[in-house]
């Protein structure tokens, strides 16, 4: 095998066991390092394994070196565990399987791949290996996507550029970790996720569901949350919306077009839900129209009745008469 990239960190290993208990210290040993698992070997004689890490802020970055082996994460053990989290694996000599969900990734050097600790797989190497094992927080991840299950067990291949460039960061900065300082790896920590999200993005057969890619789809469930979060907000708009997102305005009103909407549109049309909910609110009787538009994002009276008129067919005076009567009968 090549040599360590972690050369800094506490290590364990097989070696520090008797040649017959060797198996069950191993078990031990990466069940406390990432989660409940089960491992088997061809053979108990001359196993040899060996386990170090460092924590990057809230990821962990080890280093895995063994035998051949099989190792499966079941639901039983799932079903007891605490812990959720992704696990990145970096292939570093020789070649490995992956299975979850019903795929089979084949990795080597170089190649990497993700795996959720919430659902069942097993990795199995046949030859002696060595890799390099991310653990991060399930939601820093998840959040980037629509749909998180659809990032397991896909193969990102060192053999592509985006899939080099993130391979060859992660050994980086394992390398390195040991050397860095907390505000630093607080940075990396984040470049690390951002880069494994362009990976997965960038992976083809991650490019499109339902027509649209992943990408896309998580970057217009974002911009939508920022605008109900913010949406009553009169300086919010398009523009503010885009660079928030340090995206171009042509980019977003793409990613709105598949909506049969546009942003503007979109804002407006939450506002405008928002004021209309406000006149039908009985215990907001005292609020005039003016005040409920402005509290809203709009800044202008007039120009909020127009609007309103022109979405739901009848005045904000009207309708807020129309639900009183509702009430009283």
């Amino acid at each position: 095998m090549d040599q360590y990239l972690i050369t800094k960190a506490p290590v364990h290993s097989t070696e520090e066991a008797s040649e017959k208990d060797r198996l069950d210290y191993w078990i031990d040993l990466i069940c406390d390092e990432f989660v409940q698992l089960d491992c088997s070997i061809n053979e108990h004689s001359n196993f040899r394994g060996r386990l170090c890490g460092w924590d990057l802020d809230d990821v962990r970055v080890s280093e895995v070196s063994g035998e051949a082996q099989h190792v499966t994460r079941s639901k039983k053990q799932i079903a007891k565990a605490k812990e959720r989290e992704f696990l990145l694996s970096l292939q570093m000599d020789y070649t490995g399987i992956l299975s979850q969900d019903g795929r089979v990734a084949q990795l080597r050097p170089g190649d990497f791949v993700i795996y959720d600790s919430t659902r069942p797989y097993f990795l199995h190497f046949d030859q002696p290996f060595r890799h390099v094992v991310l653990q991060i927080p399930y939601d820093s991840l998840a959040e980037h996507f629509l749909q998180p299950e659809n990032i397991t067990a896909r193969t990102v291949s060192a053999q592509t550029a985006v899939g080099a460039l993130v391979s060859q960061f992660i050994q980086s900065v394992a390398c390195r970790v040991d050397t860095l300082a907390p505000p630093e790896r607080y940075v990396i920590n984040q470049h690390i996720i951002e880069l494994i999200v362009l990976a997965m993005s960038s992976t083809a057969s991650l490019r499109e569901v339902d027509g649209q890619s992943i990408a896309r789809t998580a970057m217009l469930e974002r911009i939508k949350q920022y605008i109900e979060v913010n949406i009553r907000h009169p300086q919010l708009s398009p523009a503010l919306v885009a660079k928030h997102h340090q995206i171009s305005e042509r980019y977003q009103r793409m990613l709105f077009a598949s909506t049969g909407a546009t942003i503007s549109r979109f804002i407006l049309d939450k506002r405008l839900e928002l004021c209309r909910e406000m006149l039908e609110n009985p215990e907001l009787c005292d609020y005039s129209i003016s005040q409920i538009a402005f509290s809203n994002g709009f800044n202008d009276a007039s120009s909020f009745s127009r609007k309103f008129k022109e979405h739901y067919g009848i005045t904000p005076k009207e309708h807020r008469a129309v639900k009183i009567q509702e009430l009283h009968e």
